[in-house]
């Protein structure tokens, strides 16, 4: 039973994060900001890699 709950633990966590990522992308683009300064922003406050930001920005466009 630990194991199910923490990888059910983990899902939300990572749920929570995709939906934080989405939404600063949507608001960031709301306010014209550019798509390269979207990308750098979202590497800096999430810790991702520039191919998993582009991946994501390429999802909600």
């Amino acid at each position: 039973m630990c194991n199910l709950s923490k990888g059910a633990e983990e899902k939300g966590i990572q749920k929570g994060i995709d939906k934080g990522i989405t939404a600063m992308i949507l608001t960031l683009k709301e306010l014209q900001i550019s798509s390269d300064v979207i990308l750098k922003q979202i590497c800096e406050k999430f810790g991702l890699t520039e191919e998993t930001a582009e991946t994501y920005l390429k999802e909600i466009t």
